[in-house]
């Protein structure tokens, strides 16, 4: 979906025979080529991308399964790709996409949006996807021009349409406590952030280099990255120890906190 907006620059330039005419037989061969190019590769992932959502849709129609993606490594790499996506349909820059002939590149921006949001029904109603959602920045604007979107072209119905549609205010309300919650931390002692992300820590844990992050950072480099990330030695989760009585420091910290703050 990246090269789709490139696509179109290029399909507008060569319609548009006064721009067109103001380059030379240099620039229009580059754009001309850049444009081959775009389309190859696009014919190529788009295909997969479809068949990515429809099969993720599917799965996650599993309990379990969607349970695995709402553990703290995987809901914000899935909150991510979900609301990235989202916004390349349904955001202001969606106009982009709309290139000539959609159909030779495989690109059904109705058939991706019923199962990207159909996705989204379907953790709804975790309290850890609308966190996540809320955490990242989510606008609960972009959520209800999707449903608005949805409701309009019909596609989704019953017990999904409906989990979906109370979304926005989900994340909407969990924008707010998050913002709560940030203004109740942001004077917290160092040794209560990640020594990576440099956040407050929700589940402190000591690596055997002895520095101490949350388990959520560290469960995530390790997905891709089997080393201490502060001396590159070889680690494994099994490792990791809890950071029990710096968990027990921040605890009565907190409660003090909010006691302070009525």
């Amino acid at each position: 979906m990246q090269k789709l907006p490139e696509i179109r620059e290029a399909q507008v330039k060569m319609k548009d025979p006064a721009e067109w005419g103001q380059l030379n037989e240099e620039e229009q061969g580059m754009v001309s080529s850049r444009l081959e190019d775009n389309e190859r590769e696009v014919k190529h992932a788009l295909p997969l991308c479809n068949k990515t959502l429809q099969m993720f849709g599917y799965l996650n129609t599993d309990r379990d399964i969607r349970n695995l993606f709402l553990l703290d490594e995987l809901c914000s790499r899935l909150v991510a790709m979900l609301l990235h996506v989202l916004t390349k349909l349904v955001g202001s820059k969606g106009l982009d996409l709309k290139v000539e002939n959609p159909e030779q590149y495989e690109f059904r921006p109705k058939e991706m949006l019923r199962d990207l949001c159909a996705i989204f029904a379907l953790f709804a109603s975790a309290n850890e996807f609308q966190l996540e959602c809320a955490k990242s920045g989510c606008d609960p604007a972009l959520l209800s021009s999707a449903v608005k979107t949805c409701r309009r072209l019909n596609l989704l119905t019953g017990e999904s349409m409906s989990a979906f549609e109370a979304l926005p205010d989900r994340v909407a309300k969990e924008t707010q406590a998050v913002a709560a919650d940030e203004a109740l931390l942001q004077d917290a002692p160092e040794e209560f952030l990640d020594e990576i992300l440099q956040s407050f820590m929700k589940d402190p844990v000591v690596l055997p280099s002895g520095h101490y992050v949350d388990r959520s950072t560290i469960t995530q480099h390790l997905l891709n990255d089997p080393t201490d990330p502060f001396n590159r030695k070889p680690i494994t989760i099994d490792d990791i120890k809890p950071a029990t009585e710096l968990k027990e420091k921040m605890d009565k910290w907190v409660e003090e906190k909010k006691r302070a703050c009525g």
